[in-house]
């Protein structure tokens, strides 16, 4: 979840583009929001209602985590209500993506990413995506999978002409800046990457 220091830095620095650049945007309602990627036996794709009761709970670890990590700039105090509710708030944002990773036939979400789009203020034109919620269950980790969600989220960028995404990351949160640092070395990427440490 962005707050709202994250929201004025990122949006700071995206105000300033060019016409050339400004021209080259596109609409949100022209975003494509499925996706359904096989890697071997892992499976990353948009989650829908089945996911939900699972994704509360797995979201809720992943804000203890950074309620803990960064206390004076998480506060989760307001989200009392059912996690489930809130991932369902996240679901019925259409332009946004949300995906999980699963084992082909079976239930059990291994992983989640979550990309929001950032548009231009009072306009539909997407400036970028920004991801900052990505989460593997600690028994997964060190497979992969971390890497196959931001994989499929780049890949889906690509697909629809989004051309810039903030991977967002707090100082002290040293595993995950190794991981998006390692990952923004890959010249194979086609979408401008950048690490935002808060």
């Amino acid at each position: 979840m962005l707050s709202r220091n994250l929201i004025e830095l990122v949006m700071d620095k995206t105000l300033k583009i060019d016409e050339t650049e400004l021209a080259k945007l596109i609409n949100i309602s022209q975003i494509q929001n499925y996706i359904c990627k096989n890697y071997g036996e892992l499976v990353i794709s948009s989650a829908d209602e089945s996911h939900i009761n699972e994704l509360g709970e797995l979201w809720a670890n992943h804000a203890a985590i950074q309620q803990l990590s960064a206390p004076d700039r998480y506060d989760f105090k307001f989200v009392k209500q059912d996690w489930r509710e809130f991932v369902r708030s996240k679901l019925n944002k259409k332009h946004h993506l949300l995906l999980v990773a699963q084992n082909k036939g079976e239930y059990e979400v291994k992983g989640f990413l979550y990309l929001q789009i950032i548009t231009i203020p009072s306009s539909e034109l997407i400036l970028k995506g920004v991801i900052e919620d990505i989460y593997t269950k600690p028994q997964y980790r060190k497979q992969g999978i971390a890497r196959m969600l931001l994989e499929t989220a780049v890949e889906w960028t690509m697909n629809n002409s989004i051309k810039n995404i903030d991977l967002i990351t707090l100082n002290n949160a040293k595993d995950l800046s190794e991981f998006y640092s390692k990952f923004l070395q890959n010249p194979q990427n086609k979408v401008n990457l950048e690490l935002v440490v808060f």
